[in-house]
């Protein structure tokens, strides 16, 4: 081995024992905030426990939906969104679920 050091070996040591980087510059709450508009949102992540006929319940219906509407497939997250959407915008919907609710055992286990 040689005992002159490669260039890349002594930028590092050098930036190791060097002193600290300034600390980033920080930007009031009222900044921060129109700045995150320009960053796209992340959508929430929900789980959720079901029964197991239940979900075979949901899997059939979205084999069935698929059908229905000429698709190869349609998942069980995209069926889930569709059914909030319908269930928000559609009062008869709405009231359907209000009575599911009603009706579901008080620990939320449909």
């Amino acid at each position: 081995m040689s005992p002159t050091k490669r260039a890349s070996s002594v930028a590092g040591l050098r930036r190791a024992v060097g002193p600290a980087p300034a600390p980033a510059e920080t930007t009031p709450p009222a900044v921060a905030v129109t700045k995150s508009a320009d960053r796209p949102v992340k959508p929430a992540r929900v789980t959720l426990n079901m029964p197991p006929d239940l979900y075979r319940e949901l899997d059939r219906w979205t084999r069935d939906a698929a059908d229905a509407i000429g698709l190869p497939r349609v998942s069980i997250q995209d069926a889930l969104r569709a059914m909030v959407r319908a269930g928000m915008r559609d009062n008869q919907a709405e009231a359907a679920v209000l009575a599911q609710l009603r009706l579901d055992e008080p620990d939320g286990q449909l």
